[in-house]
């Protein structure tokens, strides 16, 4: 059985598909590929070129919809017929700015929308992209690399957020791509010497915006032949980008020519062998993936066998299951040790004379609160879940209370007393508690 390729490119932008990724877009597309574009936002922020259009800028709801428009002629140019923004209906990202800085490089902006992508932590917006890849079924993703490119704050959230979607998606990816520049294609693109180049009217480059190659560049895709789809799609983000002749500027002016090769390194999942690698990077981002192997392997059990272990498909992380009995049993006596251990040392100080002045330092209130952090923090981790930690946090709180009460146990008043710091080992647990419980856990990466 033939496996029609399918492939999901992430972006963050409208115009980026076209920049980075438009010549191997629309050559997967000529070659019978089913291509889907995923855009996080509608590029709201963006700076408008035509001065017929220039009212535009700033006005962020109308320069999206124009901007919906210039992609849908874009994707039009190169051949796809599924593009989709990202949160579809239910939830809308949009464009979080960007300021240039001193080197020359993309910087997060002064201040951002609150609906701006980059507000949005990175597990929200790697969920919605999960949806698409279950959605889609791809058998390869291809986004930005950790540098965004030239640094643009949203294209490396897309990044970050790409990658944790394989490990929250159901369906298993063969192989994750990263659009990365090598820096001699960069200097060949914003040479100004080259012919064609004077024409144009476009400015030098002062220093080149892409930065160096996170990875090591194994694909050059060919894109020659369908270099007149990807110029007719550069035309069509006429707010975004100048076209004349073989080159394109930006906003800022800067020419710079339309490469026939786009530049990827791999991510994850099933590299392209080293032999084949001797000659140079191969030319197709599909090369040496085992298409049927990734169809088998995605399917649920008993659907198929595993393909060769060099053409595994990237492993995922599964949602974490509710914490069972075995935590809570576990949090409550981790709680009774500590709760006693940090009863029993937390009034423990040393009085030391500075300059005739008598000071107390309280080490065993900090020894105490040290080890519930460590404990506490301990459980949020291992459970992957605050309910644990929480439950904890409130034994040891119940427990120093008792501890402290004459009339329940004789004596218990000198074990915890009236003291301030006392009141600070009381109530500490549950504080540290609370802040934990808003920091997010998520176990590395198994598969970079």
């Amino acid at each position: 059985m033939t496996v029609v390729p399918r492939i999901l490119f992430v972006h963050a932008h409208p115009d980026d598909e076209t920049i980075t990724t438009g010549g191997t877009i629309a050559s997967l597309v000529s070659e019978g590929a089913e291509v889907t574009v995923l855009t996080a936002t509608r590029g709201e922020g963006g700076e408008v070129i035509p001065a017929e259009l220039k009212g535009l800028e700033g006005d962020r709801a109308r320069l999206a919809h124009v901007r919906e428009t210039e992609i849908a002629e874009a994707m039009a140019a190169l051949g796809v017929r599924r593009h989709l923004f990202l949160g579809g209906e239910s939830r809308r990202f949009e464009d979080s700015g960007m300021e240039w800085g001193s080197d020359g490089h993309a910087r997060p902006a002064a201040s951002m929308p609150a609906e701006a992508l980059c507000a949005a932590d990175v597990a929200t917006v790697a969920r919605y992209i999960a949806a698409v890849i279950d959605g889609t079924r791809p058998h390869a993703v291809i986004t930005y690399a950790a540098n965004g490119g030239y640094g643009h704050p949203d294209h490396v959230r897309v990044h970050d957020a790409t990658v944790a979607a394989l490990e929250f998606a159901s369906w298993q990816t063969g192989r994750l791509l990263f659009v990365d520049t090598p820096a001699e294609a960069a200097r060949a693109a914003f040479d100004p010497a080259q012919s064609g180049f004077a024409e144009t009217g476009f400015a030098a480059a002062e220093t080149i915006p892409t930065k160096p190659p996170v990875g090591d560049i194994v694909v050059a895709q060919d894109i020659a032949g369908v270099l007149d789809s990807k110029r007719a799609a550069l035309t069509a983000h006429r707010t975004q980008v100048s076209v004349s002749g073989e080159f394109f500027a930006l906003s800022n002016g800067v020419g710079q020519r339309i490469a026939d090769r786009e530049h990827f390194s791999i991510g994850a999942g099933a590299p392209i062998a080293a032999v084949a690698l001797h000659a140079g990077p191969a030319s197709h981002v599909l090369a040496d993936l085992d298409l049927a192997a990734v169809e088998a392997q995605s399917m649920p059990a008993g659907y198929g066998a595993a393909g060769a272990a060099d053409d595994k498909p990237l492993r995922r992380r599964r949602e974490p299951k509710k914490p069972g009995i075995f935590a809570y049993v576990h949090a409550a006596l981790l709680a009774l040790l500590i709760a006693f251990l940090g009863a029993m040392q937390h009034l423990n100080v040393t009085v030391i004379d500075l300059a005739g002045t008598p000071v107390i330092l309280p080490w065993g209130l900090a020894l105490s609160l040290l080890l519930a952090a460590c404990g506490l923090w301990h459980l949020k981790t291992m459970y992957r879940s605050s309910a644990p930690m929480l439950v904890a946090a409130i034994v040891i709180a119940l427990l120093s209370y008792v501890l402290g009460q004459p009339d329940w146990l004789p004596g218990a008043d000198m074990i915890v007393t009236g003291t301030l710091r006392s009141v600070a080992w009381l109530l500490g647990p549950m504080v540290l508690a609370a802040i934990f419980a808003f920091i997010n856990v998520r176990r590395a990466d198994p598969t970079r």
